[in-house]
């Protein structure tokens, strides 16, 4: 809270310099209003003496809070406060660990096996004991192919879970009777050249004997449903088959999907996650991964009240309620007990949270501010605690006045536009490093963001042994080149520029579409769309170009890298590379630590200059922090921990 001196000092100033200004009454009028004020409770008073933090949280999170939906680092906040994962995070070092859902927990010499042993007193927010089967039943619901997870990616380290989530239904349950080149030679998984969407509306017996083949074709047998399968049966000419497959290994791939359509393959898969009891959870990896503590601290692996989502619906129902005001049981130091659309999200105190009496605070309220310059208005007049940024146009006047309450830190994430590689001129890959050669960032970082942001050179920030790619950066002659190379004229160009409905995000927009506009001679149109719209458009391919970017999820560069794999849910580009993937695949068994990260920056390089994307700049976290708060301590992940925060009126 500032001071009444302080508010004194900064009234005294702007009266000795607006006494003779247009209009004085009124200004004296509504100076002396706010020095009234200082003698009056602010709402930061208010909550600290009922010790509730007041915190920003940037816009109402997209889609809803069930866990194994969300992709924002906005929902993430949120779920932080009324839900934990298996291990915590130290309050002040990134790199400890702390226990968590999980009392203790230990890995085997090549860190292939880890085992985590549950609180013996970890309870749900209603009380009912969380067990290795909430665990279970979690990772079984996210990895569901037939569940709308688009963070699913982030649990592929367990051995056989990519398998399951993708649907390999072929390699699930035939890969004892079939051999490995009849596995790949078989059309388990579609003619991604055909297009089956274009029969979906008509009935299958109605399609010509020509579209049927090509229907069934385009599918490939792992997405046939009991009925298509049923039919096919019958006719099995109406898909292609490997010349030397015999007839009796035809039937018996038929039969047996047939046998198990439309069943869950859960355990036929294997999926390593094992509960061995009901407070023991083992996962079985398919590489060593040393830092699976870092991963569990991610709201993916983060377990789930199955009672609850039974409760309310299915395992795999996407608008499951459970997780609504109301209905939502966390494990968390906090539970939801109010949300406005709006207006705000509160939390207060689990009082059945196995630490409870660590926890410090009454409760959290999260104020989702879309607007930074308003976010920072609401700091200065004392209705917030910490804000979730601080606007660039803000950070003069907040270190002038404000200076004890500005944070700059280091933050593990990457700025960077995406490119449609579908789009029909944006599939060009010369007209992508076009637009990424013509962004000057250092020019940018200067005249809009001036928050101390690096200029990014590929999308893996510094981190330990690895090495920035050092292939990107503002290059007009080469932009202009790759322009020509790509054989449009400028008048051609017919691209959209999405972001959000925030103005800074607006504001930034324009700056690349001058700076297009100045380098290439080439217009580009700028489409505003509110969070939800922005997010469905961006990840069904409704774009040219998309701002946005990346906050790392653990401290290692895969965390940047596995997320441009095929299909990815974080990919959003349609962007694809098998000889990129297999670099991947090489660096995820590869047992030398120092040879891992050579072939991982050789992966980013191979990548970039395909350019699916264009990394503009490493973020930097700036925000405001009110003198009341307590033990908030510089993260480079930012996942403060919700439970080790205090507050004291000073």
């Amino acid at each position: 809270m500032l001071k009444c001196t302080h508010h004194l000092a900064l009234m005294h100033t702007l009266l000795k310099q607006l006494t003779y200004a247009p209009g004085f009454s009124i200004l004296v009028f509504g100076t002396l209003s706010l020095l009234a004020s200082c003698s009056r409770e602010t709402v930061v008073d208010k909550y600290t003496q009922d010790n509730i933090l007041l915190i920003g949280n940037g816009s109402e999170p997209a889609g809803g809070l069930d866990i194994q939906k969300v992709s924002t680092v906005v929902a993430s906040n949120i779920l932080r406060a009324t839900f934990e994962g298996l291990c915590g995070q130290d309050p002040e070092n990134d790199g400890i660990h702390t226990p968590g859902a999980a009392a203790s927990w230990e890995s085997n010499k090549d860190f292939t096996k880890w085992t985590f042993r549950l609180q013996p007193e970890g309870k749900w927010s209603d009380g009912k004991a969380v067990t290795t089967e909430d665990f279970t039943f979690a990772y079984n619901r996210i990895l569901n192919p037939n569940f709308p997870a688009s963070y699913a990616s982030m649990l592929y380290s367990i051995k056989g879970a990519e398998r399951y989530n993708k649907n390999f239904r072929g390699k699930i349950l035939l890969s004892d009777q079939l051999t490995k080149e009849e596995l790949e030679t078989v059309n388990f998984r579609g003619d991604s050249s055909l297009n089956k969407d274009s029969y979906s509306s008509r009935l299958y017996n109605n399609l010509s004997s020509e579209e049927k083949f090509q229907f069934m074709q385009a599918k490939g047998l792992d997405a046939l449903s009991k009925d298509e399968l049923e039919m096919l049966v019958q006719s099995p000419e109406n898909i292609s088959w490997p010349d030397d497959l015999s007839p009796e290994k035809r039937d018996l791939i038929l039969t047996t999907l047939l046998k198990h359509a439309d069943q869950d393959l859960w355990d036929l898969a294997k999926v390593g996650v094992h509960a061995e009891d009901s407070h023991t959870l083992t996962f079985h990896l398919r590489s060593p991964v040393p830092y699976v503590p870092d991963l569990t601290k991610h709201f993916t692996w983060y377990p789930v009240p199955k009672h609850i989502v039974l409760e309310h619906g299915t395992i795999t129902d996407a608008n499951n309620p459970w997780s609504e005001a109301g209905n939502m049981v966390g494990n968390g130091p906090f539970t939801m007990t109010s949300w406005k659309m709006n207006q705000h999200i509160e939390t207060i105190k689990n009082q059945h949270y196995w630490d409870a009496q660590t926890v410090q605070l009454e409760g959290v309220k999260f104020i989702p501010v879309k607007n930074t310059s308003t976010e920072a208005r609401m700091f200065y007049n004392n209705q917030l605690h910490i804000t979730y940024a601080l606007a660039p146009e803000k950070i003069e006047y907040s270190e002038e006045n404000f200076g004890d309450n500005v944070r700059k830190e280091t933050s593990l994430g990457t700025n960077l536009l995406r490119f449609n590689v579908t789009h029909p001129q944006l599939s060009n890959v010369h007209l992508r490093r076009a637009l990424a050669y013509a962004i000057d960032t250092d020019l940018f970082i200067k005249s809009k963001l001036k928050g101390g942001q690096v200029i990014a050179s590929g999308v893996v920030p510094a981190m330990g042994e690895y090495k920035p790619a050092g292939v990107l950066g503002y290059d007009a002659e080469k932009a202009k080149a790759e322009f020509e190379q790509s054989n449009f004229s400028p008048s051609e160009i017919d691209i959209v520029l999405l972001t959000t409905d925030s103005p800074a995000h607006k504001d930034q927009a324009e700056v690349f579409q001058e700076m297009w506009k100045k380098e290439l001679g080439i217009n580009v149109r700028i489409e505003q769309r509110e969070s939800k719209t922005y997010y469905t458009r961006m990840k069904a391919l409704e774009y040219g170009v998309v701002t946005g970017g990346w906050i790392g999820d653990y401290p290692d560069p895969t965390t940047f890298l596995d997320m441009w794999k095929t299909g990815d849910g974080s990919n959003r580009t349609g962007w694809g590379s098998k000889a990129y993937e297999a670099i991947l695949k090489q660096a995820e068994v590869e047992t030398d630590p120092t040879q891992r990260i050579r072939t991982l920056e050789k992966a980013e390089k191979l990548m970039l200059q395909e350019m699916p994307f264009a990394p503009v700049y490493h973020y930097n976290k700036n925000y405001l922090i009110h003198k009341d708060v307590e033990n908030w301590n510089p993260l480079i992940l930012g996942n403060q921990p919700y439970k080790n925060v205090s507050l004291k009126q000073k």
